[in-house]
């Protein structure tokens, strides 16, 4: 910087032996730092400029500083100087002429924050104040990726400067200052004496806050900027300084602080090379001060942030998102490519994930997995960044709102597979450089088990259940589903201060409709944790219940104990349900009793994921159709089956109820006075299911999702005549063929296994009536769908059938 003939003659006799100080060094832990954007809004063409970089950032999710309304410069020194991690500087002409722009950079450049010079014009040369304080700072284009690899090269950890979970752009909220004002405020006298006369400092203004001092004035040297740290420890404290007069020396400044009432004296010496004197502060606080003001909690639980890339994909994507993740590690990339369960892949992106990559596609827009997991990543406040995976495809509905204004890539061809990738790389970069650095402890409070609670609303109670949900290093995550339809939910957990409690807020989502808030505390009672508080949503609001063990199950996981039963038995029922959530035991059970409605996929995981099935034997169970296909699916998939007998089992002689339990072993709760004990029983059949499953589990291969669920049609031949079936439900999950339908015959169930080269094969099970034996291959396509060609068989007879996927989208978008 140039230099510039001072005001009274000391400064030139003892600035020739004066050195900078060194630098602070920078805390341990990882403040929230953003990036400040420094430019002339007095210009249309630089404006434009800084704010299309800007919203580059903001769309993918960076910390970016907002001003708030009306903000004055003092407070963009304040709130937007202080806590930058770097300060983006379009230098013009404009701005070498701007009042304001000096003062920034003047603080910037006092504060040794780093800066990043963005050329937006190639014939503009900087002189004078802003020449002087670029000239050893590095530059590049406004291009995106470049200032991005600038930034790294500068050593500034991008990923640190990611939004956290639930966090967005928007201004910072105002901490409470020590002190804020200024001399004309009348809040604000100061002096510094020197041979013997003593000279005023007149301050512009002057803040105290979270151990830091920034301030802006003016004395008998010139205009200068005061930046400097304080610590204070019961009612006193120690306050470092440095004034630096604008285009000339600086001045360091060491005292002590001291209280009375709602006065703050700072008084101590100011130094410069060997000369020194007294000074004096005298500040007008708005409050007594109290210890508390300046006491800052630690975290109790840090929010884990993940850092892998973590690809969503639906089931015809497998093989796709399985080249994409191998090709992103190959290159450096930590990435992950979940599998295709929504617990599963919800927990990785709550516990892993820095950033997802969706592989949109018309059939990953159809794909409900799709649209559950990536709603709780868009809750979740999750970096996102597209892959286009169908050519001649625009995202749309839930998918179109959640991805609006995020860049994509597109990957379609093979051919470019590798240039693509790279493109996907340098997106993908500024969230997970360093982050292979920042391997932190898990702190898993509660995994694995599944909470069991309500909610109040109008007078009554409303049955929420979960499917998946967790508490990790200060996250809560969760996926379920209650009377108003799925949802997910997501938020955080803290320490209450000198408690085991905890104080929690979550949002809960439901898949495209609204949100609801919910808040409370937490207490605990042995291994269970006890959730309560009130939930809001917009004037609505009452309270709810939470319950789940904090052990993590030492059982297999995902294993449940299915209570199948008809609706005039629901409130035992949901005695003998609440008993088995006492001991800890994983239960799935219909709320509406009889299932009300066909078989669909919420029965079929039911079933699917039970270690027994407990049926409560009645007359009204064995007459109802919806209840004889449930234990038909049951016997199907050769589950576990304990009948509860519920009436005399004389009454259920002569039905297929009563002619398939007769050889097992039954348990008897006719008699109400007895209901423990014969409880008992049952968890005994219970603990002897769920080992004998856990050690089937052990053994069992891991094979492909390939259709979730959706609409199906078929077709079977006998005598040269086509017969069609029409299917309520149908899916290929982790190789279990699972349906239900009616024909010409009547209604059936459909259950048996595919493997990966996609042989399958299923029995087709007729209610009441005989089976039928299919096998076939299954051919898929691009788009989510499939096609299964084969032989059905019984006894003697054979001839061919077909199933194939009804794909309901047009694939025919722009």
């Amino acid at each position: 910087m140039g230099r510039v003939a001072r005001k009274k003659p000391y400064v030139d006799k003892v600035n020739r032996g004066f050195a900078k100080t060194t630098e602070i060094a920078a805390p341990s832990y990882h403040e929230k730092k953003h990036i400040f954007f420094a430019y002339s809004e007095e210009d249309e063409s630089d404006v434009l400029a800084a704010e299309t970089l800007k919203n580059d950032f903001i769309h993918r999710r960076f910390r970016v500083y907002q001003s708030r309304k009306n903000e004055d410069i003092n407070m963009k020194i304040a709130n937007g100087i202080e806590n930058a991690a770097v300060i983006l500087v379009f230098p013009s002409s404009s701005l070498q002429m701007s009042k304001t722009g000096s003062k920034l950079l003047n603080y910037a450049d006092q504060t040794k924050t780093p800066l990043l010079s963005i050329n937006i014009y190639e014939d503009f040369q900087p002189k004078g104040w802003l020449g002087a304080i670029l000239a050893p700072t590095k530059s590049c284009s406004a291009n995106f990726d470049e200032v991005i690899q600038s930034l790294i090269s500068l050593g500034i950890k991008t990923n640190y400067l990611v939004l956290e979970r639930d966090e967005e752009n928007e201004p910072q909220s105002l901490e409470e200052y020590l002190f804020y004002g200024g001399t004309k405020s009348g809040d604000l006298s100061a002096n510094y004496n020197y041979s013997g006369q003593e000279f005023p400092m007149e301050f512009k203004f002057l803040g105290l806050k979270s151990g830091k001092v920034f301030g802006e004035g003016d004395d008998d040297v010139g205009a200068f900027t005061l930046a400097g740290q304080y610590k204070l420890k019961d009612g006193c404290g120690d306050i470092e300084m440095h004034k630096q007069y604008v285009g000339h020396h600086s001045v360091r400044y060491n005292g002590k602080i001291s209280f009375k009432a709602i006065t703050c004296v700072i008084e101590g010496h100011w130094e410069i090379g060997e000369t020194r004197d007294r000074f004096c502060m005298r500040l007008t606080l708005t409050r007594p001060y109290t210890a508390e003001r300046e006491k800052t909690p630690l975290p109790k639980v840090s929010q884990r942030q993940g850092g892998k890339v973590m690809i969503s994909y639906c089931p015809c994507q497998y093989d796709l998102a399985q080249k994409i993740t191998t090709g992103l590690i190959s290159k450096g990339i930590p990435a992950v490519c979940p599998p295709m369960r929504v617990h599963d892949m919800i927990k990785i992106a709550a516990q892993e994930a820095r950033v997802v990559v969706p592989l949109m596609s018309v059939a990953y827009e159809a794909s409900d997995i799709a649209k559950y997991v990536l709603s709780y990543v868009d809750e979740a406040g999750i970096p996102i960044v597209p892959v286009k995976t169908q050519d001649r495809y625009t995202q749309s509905g839930w998918l179109g709102v959640i991805c609006a204004g995020a860049l994509w890539i597109r990957i379609t061809n093979t051919n470019d597979f590798e240039k693509r990738l790279i493109d996907l790389t340098k997106q993908l970069h500024p969230y997970i450089s360093n982050s292979v650095d920042e391997e932190q402890s898990v702190d898993t409070l509660v995994d694995e088990t599944l909470p069991q609670g309500y909610y109040i609303q109008w007078g009554q109670k409303f049955d929420m259940t979960f499917n998946m949900f967790a508490l990790i290093n200060g996250s809560i995550a969760g996926e379920g589903h209650d009377e108003v339809g799925g949802f997910i939910i997501n938020g955080k957990y803290t320490c209450l201060p000198d408690k085991k409690d905890l104080e929690f807020q979550f949002k809960k989502h439901y898949i495209e409709k609204h949100d609801v808030q919910y808040s409370g505390t937490t207490t605990k009672h042995g291994t269970q944790l006890f959730f309560d508080g009130k939930w809001l949503l917009g004037t609505l609001s009452d309270s709810f219940h939470l319950e789940v063990s904090c052990n993590q199950s030492s059982r297999p996981k995902g294993l449940h104990i299915m209570l199948s039963y008809q609706w005039n038995n629901q409130e035992l029922v949901k005695r003998v349900a609440n008993m088995l959530k006492q001991m800890n035991i994983p239960i799935w059970f219909d709320i509406a009793g009889d299932m009300k409605g066909n078989i669909n996929s919420a029965m079929a995981n039911g079933v699917e994921g039970a270690a027994a099935i407990i049926s409560f034997s009645t007359v009204a169970y064995s007459n109802s159709i919806n209840c004889q296909k449930e234990f038909t699916y049951a016997r199907q998939l050769k589950k576990s089956i304990v009948p509860v007998l519920l009436e005399n089992e004389k009454n259920l002689q002569n039905t297929w109820l009563g002619i398939i339990i007769t050889s097992l072993d039954k348990v008897n709760m006719q008699d109400e006075s007895q209901l423990d004990l014969n409880f008992n029983i049952l968890v005994q059949h219970i603990n002897r299911a769920l080992e004998k499953k856990q050690d089937k589990d052990f053994h069992r291969s891991q094979v492909i999702t390939r259709f979730e669920g959706g609409a199906v049609r078929g077709t079977y031949y006998q005598y040269d005549q086509a017969f069609d079936m029409a299917f309520d439900f149908f899916s290929l999950r982790e190789g279990r063929v699972s349906g239900q339908g009616n024909d010409d015959i009547g209604p059936f169930t459909m259950a048996g296994t595919y493997d990966n080269e996609g042989k399958v094969c299923f029995v087709k099970q007729y209610v009441g009536k005989h089976a039928v034996e299919y096998k076939g291959n299954i051919d898929y396509d691009n788009l989510g769908g499939f096609k299964i060609k084969g032989q059905w068989n019984i006894d003697y007879q054979t001839d061919r059938f077909s199933l194939e996927s009804i794909n309901h989208l047009n694939d025919d978008t722009d």
